[in-house]
């Protein structure tokens, strides 16, 4: 039987194109008048690799047809690179973009040469856990909309940047909530799936440990780059707190082990790098939900020096690798929101002492 789970895999890339054709590319908002082509491109890749799944394509007119549908998403995305960097255009649509067309022309060229099936449905398990974080940026994003309308609805005044970040931080468990029941729904799991029981003494000490780490990985990394001259690109609130208002750096406290940590790990450790078991070893899932996490972190670390912002998810990869090993050693999904929340704390604390020291509040 001929092996097509490239094909499948291409599937689901397609449609992160096709899918990334309806984002606003544009920074305020406007709608995505401008990305026909990429529909109509995002379509031909998920419509090319839908007809090579069902055998009606033969492998090569048909991974044909997909990696050049698949490199033109890539070159229509990378043409708006520039305007991310300079702050006009929204990063999310570029992004799906350029993962659904880098993913489908790799899909493709697989497809084509024929490379054993079990590549293939490691690429498709891939792309559904990206798809899976992606969505959940997505259900973020649709959640701080509102949570802002209804801040704008009840406090008087203008809403800066950092009160958005602070309360899309809130929404942010709204939207790693609502990705899960979309997922427990589709593939019929219960909530018993969800892998929290109170933690025994090992993991109490593999959750002391993850911190120490942690902290002692970020400081490391921050030294070892000084030393080699190689800059680091700062989280988005780390930017907004910069240029006023850090008090509210306080509020992000509590939520980072309230909201941020839960959420995220609900998301990237019990159903991403879970789903990956199924197709992976233990260690290749922790691996491969690494890098999804780091992937999907681009856009809080995006800055013009791309530079600064590989390095800077570099780091978060090596983070992310901590929370993962800690998941698949207890199996407890309290450990690496426990380690994560406090990770985030002191890294809010730090900075609030930082700033608040430079305007002799401390």
């Amino acid at each position: 039987m001929e092996e097509r789970s490239f094909a499948t895999a291409g599937v689901a890339l397609g449609g992160v194109a096709l899918a990334s054709a309806g984002l606003p590319w544009d920074a305020a908002g406007a709608g995505p008048v401008e990305n026909v082509v990429l529909a109509g491109l995002g379509a031909a890749v998920t419509a090319a690799f839908s007809l090579r799944r069902h055998g009606l394509l033969a492998a090569g007119p048909g991974g044909l047809l997909a990696g050049v549908a698949s490199l033109a998403v890539v070159g229509h995305a990378a043409t708006a690179v520039g305007g991310v960097a300079a702050g006009v255009t929204s990063p999310l649509g570029v992004a799906l973009a350029l993962i659904g067309g880098v993913g489908g022309a790799v899909a493709a060229y697989g497809d084509a040469r024929g490379i054993p099936d079990r590549a293939g449905a490691a690429m498709g398990a891939f792309a559904r856990g990206l798809g899976l974080g992606f969505a959940g940026l997505v259900a973020i994003s649709a959640w701080t909309s509102v949570a802002v309308s209804l801040w704008a609805a009840v406090v008087p005044g203008e809403i800066g940047r950092l009160q958005q970040l602070v309360v899309g931080s809130v929404a942010l468990g709204l939207g790693t909530a609502t990705v899960a029941l979309v997922y427990f729904g589709a593939t019929d799991r219960e909530w018993s799936y969800v892998d929290v029981r109170a933690p025994d003494l090992t993991d109490a000490g593999y959750a002391l440990a993850g911190v120490a780490i942690l902290l002692g990985l970020q400081y490391l990394l921050t030294v070892a780059f000084g030393q080699l001259g190689i800059t680091t690109a700062s989280h988005s609130i780390e930017r907004a707190a910069r240029q006023g208002n850090h008090e509210l750096l306080l509020w992000l406290i509590p939520t980072a082990f309230l909201v941020i940590g839960p959420g995220e790990e609900l998301l990237y450790r019990n159903i991403v790098q879970k789903s990956f078991y199924e197709t992976f070893s233990e260690r290749g899932a922790v691996v491969a939900a690494s890098v999804v996490f780091a992937i999907v972190h681009v856009l809080a670390y995006l800055s013009p020096d791309v530079g600064a912002t590989l390095a800077t998810l570099s780091v978060v990869f090596v983070l992310s690798l901590v929370l993962g090993v800690a998941y698949r050693r207890t199996g407890n999904l309290v450990v690496p929101i426990f380690i994560h929340g406090a990770y985030d704390a002191v890294t809010f604390g730090a900075l609030y002492l930082e700033l608040a020291g430079q305007t002799g509040l401390v």
